[in-house]
């Protein structure tokens, strides 16, 4: 009696067998078969005008750039390569110094710099529908539908979210016009360093606490 072979999302691969482009075809339980259709009709939607250029100024910061560059860096050669004039900065006020920095190296690289503070207008958490007991501790209220919508009065071509919080990014992509990208994705307990606390153990057990161990806890 044959094996019936299960389909495995990505993360559970521990081949990769994609990295090098499937040397040996592709595996039966790689999940790209399940969407052989839409892997084609991805290829043609790359030559599509918009996603052409975008695809292409991306391949040309990675060729160029490689692992040298920096992701400030990659973003600010992002914008030229899509010969960006005017850029916009959804920038965190907890972070305004390094944003002020990073504004900075926009300027001096040719763009021109729209940028807009989460807390621009100091609305009054209960004004934006939020209950009193979810109300934090300052008492004000990121703004990221105003920072999206100035942007796009301004007419920015490149959006960059400098450190705005889970969920406020989210909102801020919606309501942006202009195509979004990160230069920071802002991470108070391990310094804007995300991934770090998956490589450690201890925060590691810290969520096993939380949210369970094994298949399980996957099934939730």
């Amino acid at each position: 009696m044959s094996k019936e072979t299960r389909t495995i999302q990505c993360h559970q691969c521990k081949d990769n067998a994609c990295l090098a482009r499937y040397p040996q075809g592709i595996p039966e339980n790689c999940q790209a078969q399940r969407f052989l259709d839409l892997v084609e009709e991805s290829k043609q939607q790359y030559l599509e005008p918009d996603d052409r250029r975008f695809h292409l100024a991306a391949a040309k910061v990675l060729k160029r750039g490689g692992y040298d560059w920096s992701r400030v860096q990659q973003c600010i050669e992002f914008a030229r390569e899509l010969g960006a004039k005017k850029v916009g900065l959804a920038v965190c006020v907890g972070l305004i110094r390094e944003g002020r920095e990073f504004a900075r190296f926009l300027d001096r690289a040719g763009l021109q710099v729209v940028s807009v503070a989460c807390m621009v207008g100091g609305l009054n958490p209960q004004e934006t529908g939020i209950p009193d007991e979810w109300v934090n501790p300052l008492g004000i209220s990121c703004n990221p539908i105003a920072q999206a919508e100035i942007m796009n009065r301004e007419g920015t071509e490149l959006n960059f979210i400098y450190g705005l919080c889970v969920g406020h990014d989210t909102i801020f992509i919606r309501h942006s016009k202009a195509p979004v990208t990160y230069v920071v994705a802002k991470d108070m307990v391990t310094g804007n360093n995300p991934g770090a606390v998956l490589l450690s153990p201890y925060h590691r057990m810290k969520f096993a606490a939380i949210y369970g161990r094994g298949k399980a806890a996957e099934g939730k």
